[in-house]
């Protein structure tokens, strides 16, 4: 379970919620430009400081582990992708620094590169990519490393995957991979077809937190 108090604060702009997500949930935030939504996404993968609270996971306080060492993966607005690497390198990456060898870290790239439809791409470069494929790339990438907590921002307004697809995937992460669970920046549309909850953020806070109806 992830449980986390985020604080975060900057001059005009205060951070300040709390988050919740059992093993196999996924959490959606919503909520208009500039609330706070990227910035929680940010501090929980250690890419930004914060200035207060505490972040669980599995009841293990994360707060002073940097960013490398997290159990956690961040898909975020723009993919970052290493350009001197091929794309089945670059999904490869993260397996390698979790200690996978270099022919187990390709095995995997290869699977998820063929979950999010690149299976032809393997040898290609960034600079030949679309950017729609350049997210789905950083996904397999994020994917691939089997993270504790998904972390992902607007992940279907890019033209990543269809909304199905996309769906798909996040559940056989969470099937395949017991104990994990998602976090994601989108809007209540979105988020109504898989999240289990939607905490809708206002200037920093939480406002209200939505159930999407069932299936």
């Amino acid at each position: 379970m992830m449980d986390a108090h985020l604080v975060a604060e900057w001059p005009g702009f205060r951070l300040d919620v709390r988050i919740a997500a059992r093993d196999g949930e996924v959490v959606a935030l919503a909520g208009g430009e500039g609330v706070g939504k990227t910035t929680a996404l940010r501090v929980l993968a250690g890419l930004q400081p914060s200035c207060g609270g505490y972040l669980t996971l599995d009841g293990v306080p994360m707060n002073a582990w940097p960013a490398g060492r997290r159990p956690v993966a961040m898909v975020a607005g723009e993919p970052l992708l290493f350009p001197h690497l091929t794309v089945l390198e670059n999904v490869a990456f993260g397996p390698r620094c979790h200690g996978a060898s270099r022919a187990a870290a390709r095995h995997s790239a290869a699977i998820w590169l063929e979950q999010v439809g690149l299976s032809g791409r393997h040898h290609a470069r960034p600079r030949d990519l679309t950017p729609g494929e350049s997210h789905r790339v950083a996904l397999a990438r994020a994917l691939a490393v089997r993270p504790r907590l998904l972390l992902l921002d607007e992940p279907l307004t890019t033209g990543t995957l269809p909304r199905p697809r996309a769906h798909s995937l996040l559940r056989h992460h969470l099937a395949a991979f017991p104990g994990a669970c998602v976090l994601t920046v989108t809007d209540p549309a979105d988020a109504a077809p898989l999240s289990t909850r939607i905490l809708i953020l206002h200037d920093g806070v939480p406002l209200r937190e939505m159930i999407p109806p069932g299936p």
